[in-house]
């Protein structure tokens, strides 16, 4: 299967969303590595889970560790080909690593749209993607910001996204791609995809000739 555009769905912590984005062909499952963070996953854990999976590309998400954390964290973990961080003092650093370095920037930790702005024009020759989230809704950034932002530099859209919009979206603008996230299981091998699926297919492609 393919996608009409570049995806990756992160914060996958179980092996039913995994194998559910790597068979309707998600580019990207993004993991997060941090030992206290919710939706860790321990090396043994991803390592297994990888063996399910191929055709996809894992990135290492870090919300918060530093340069020093993210190198002695990855020293426990194989197959990734993608670093996600979310401080910009880090990117400098990762640019010494051979994984693609991305950057996640939260809307709601800047105070306008110049900010980010800023932000992104400072960064744009240190990652392969911006992530653009606005988990709550800050006025500073919009969907129709993140578009215009998308003609000058790499983004994954990070928000604002529904079945009824995707297509416009992906056709209509020069966004990259989408980043979505997983969720937990119901319970163990139980999981409800509805919010997930939507999305993705839609997406779908037909590549029957």
């Amino acid at each position: 299967m393919a996608l009409k555009t570049t995806v990756k769905v992160g914060s996958i912590n179980n092996l039913s969303d995994a194998r559910y984005c790597a068979g309707i062909g998600v580019d990207i499952l993004g993991f997060c590595f941090e030992s206290t963070h919710e939706k860790f996953i321990e090396p043994t854990t991803f390592l297994a889970l990888s063996e399910w999976l191929s055709g996809v590309q894992y990135m290492a998400e870090f919300p918060t560790y530093s340069f020093q954390q993210i190198e002695k964290t990855l020293a426990l973990y194989e197959k990734v080909q993608h670093i996600q961080s979310s401080n910009s003092q880090e990117l400098t650093l990762l640019q010494t690593r051979e994984e693609s370095a991305s950057f996640c920037l939260e809307a709601d930790n800047y105070s306008s749209l110049g900010e980010i702005a800023d932000e992104l024009q400072a960064y744009q020759q240190k990652v392969t993607y911006f992530v653009l989230e606005n988990s709550h809704g800050s006025a500073h950034l919009t969907v129709d910001d993140t578009l215009h932002l998308a003609e000058q530099y790499p983004i994954l859209l990070g928000f604002g996204i529904t079945p009824d919009n995707i297509l416009s979206l992906v056709d209509n603008s020069a966004i990259l791609g989408i980043a979505l996230k997983g969720s937990n299981e119901i319970k163990p091998g139980y999981k409800d995809f509805d919010d997930l699926a939507e999305i993705l297919e839609v997406l779908e492609v037909d590549e029957t000739y």
